[in-house]
Order: C-alpha cells, then structure tokens, then sequence
C-alpha cells in the first residue's frame, strides 16, 4: 500500500502534506530553472575544487614552492572540504539549507577571487584551505534542496543533469590551463573565472531558488510555509490546487523521530526471517549470487 493512502489527513504530518502537495506539482518550466541554478552552482564550485591540481602544475614556478608546500597544498583544501560538509550539516539544523549554501558559495568563490594576490606558498595555502571550508558548505547543499523541490519522479534527472555540470568543470579547468602554461601569471588568470562568479551565482540562487517550506514549518511559521508552497504552484502554471493551512492539519510542531547513535551502524543485529530466507553466494570476479533457500 502507498505510504500516501497509508496515512489519513488527521494523522499525516504537516511536513508530510507539504512534500505530498510539492511532489503533485507537475513538471514545469520552472523545475527547468531550479535545475540550472543548482547545476550552476555545481559547475562553479566543481571548478573551484578542481582548480587545486592546476595551482599546483602553474604556481609552483612563480611562487617557488616547496615540496612541503606542494604536499599541503595538494591534501589540505580537500581534507577542509570534508570537515565544511561536517560543519555544515551541523548548522542546517538551525538554518536554511538555501543560507547554508549561500554561505558556501560566497566563501569560496571569495577567497578563490583572492588567489591572484597571493605572493607567496604560505598565502596560497592559507587561502585554498580556506575555499575548501567554503566548498563543503556548497556542495552539500544542491541535493538536498533539490529533494524537496524537484516532482519525485523527475530527481533522477536533476542528479543526472547536475553531475554533468559538475564533471563539465573538471573537463574546462585542465584545457584553460593548458592555454595558460607557460604564463608566469598563469595561476592568477586561471583562478578569475571561479572568484568573479562571486557576483553572479549568490544574485542567481537568492532570486532563482525558494526558501524550503519544510524549513519554516520547523520554524514555527506555517503561513510562510504554505505561501512557499503556493509560489511554487503559481510559478509551475497553477495546475493544481493551492494550499491552505488548515490542511497541514492539526500536526504542526509533532517532533522529529531521534536518530539512534552512530555506533548503532556497528551494532549485531539479528537477522529478519525474510532475510534468513536467502542465501549469497560469491562468485568470481567478485558478483554475489542471491537465491531462496527452500530450508528456511
């Protein structure tokens, strides 16, 4: 049975009538514009990680770097990376994810607009690993944004069309350092396209993506949730009905379910009988075959 018929209007919550009421609008023009916004981003940020291995090959010359220098400016922005996606997972708890990845995106297209200033290897390093706590915070975001606004049956191709954008950057950056070797200059040229987007991609994600309904509802404003909701529908061309707030029902503040420990994941579980019903074997070329087991 759908999870939608299992659930009755008075007990549903009302984050699960909004992500029912979002999921019915239909695919739109607009959904087309939320998935260029977010696959922008994708590509800046994608170009503003991936332009470390360039800064490596174009300012090792100008800026005499050394191979202590060259290690850590090879490990640490992406160490920082991972460590910005932790902070940020942290904080979209108590903000929007929208300002979490604004935040993201003007740190690191920032600091990268500050890598033509750079006059030593220290300066470098201090700069990238700094990006690198912005990128975590950018990339994170898209996807989750995109679950909540994307119709459920169409997130395939938002993650589809977004990981291209991504890869495009990975495939645009060694070409435009091809064309810039040679070029004692070279590593502050290359590093312009992903700074000055600094005053383009924050304009384009504030006016160009709503602010998550879920996220005002946790706020305790149910009217900016519904009118979120409402906006969305007018913008996809009114084809379904408009939200009100007596429909979220009566469920407005139930708390969120707690998650278990993390070293849960780790913990012996006994297996369930529809699981002590199959059997794996391996293979070679390490495939796994899966078949019933009549004995059980």
């Amino acid at each position: 049975m759908a999870i939608s018929a299992a659930r009755s209007p008075s007990t549903a919550s009302a984050s699960f009538v909004l992500g029912r009421k979002l999921d019915s609008i239909p695919f739109s023009a607009y959904h087309v514009v939320l998935i260029l916004v977010l696959g922008t981003v994708g590509f800046v940020e994608g170009y503003d990680l991936a332009l470390g291995g360039s800064l490596l090959v174009l300012a090792k010359e100008p800026l005499q770097l050394t191979s202590e220098q060259i290690r850590w400016l090879a490990v640490a922005p992406t160490i920082l990376v991972a460590l910005g996606g932790f902070i940020a997972a942290g904080m979209s708890d108590r903000i929007s994810r929208k300002t979490v990845m604004q935040i993201g995106i003007v740190i690191s297209t920032g600091f990268t607009l500050l890598i033509p200033l750079a006059q030593s290897g220290t300066q470098l390093i201090v700069i990238r690993v700094l990006t690198g706590i912005g990128l975590g915070f950018a990339i994170s975001a898209p996807f989750p944004i995109a679950a909540e606004l994307m119709p459920k049956q169409h997130r395939r191709t938002y993650g589809a069309i977004f990981e291209v954008m991504l890869a495009s950057a990975f495939t645009v950056l060694p070409f435009v350092g091809f064309l810039l070797a040679g070029n004692p200059d070279g590593f502050r040229l290359i590093a312009l396209p992903g700074g000055l987007a600094l005053g383009v991609v924050p304009l384009l994600v504030h006016f160009g993506l709503p602010e998550s309904a879920r996220w005002y509802l946790r706020a305790g404003n149910p009217r900016a949730a519904v009118e979120t909701v409402n906006r969305m529908i007018a913008r996809c061309g009114n084809r379904v009905p408009m939200l009100t707030v007596a429909e979220l029902g009566p469920n407005l503040a139930i708390a969120r379910e707690a998650l278990p420990p993390f070293s849960a994941l780790f913990r012996a579980r006994p297996m369930r009988p529809h699981h002590r019903r199959h059997r794996v074997v391996r293979l070679g070329d390490n495939r796994l075959l899966l078949f019933r087991d009549p004995a059980a």
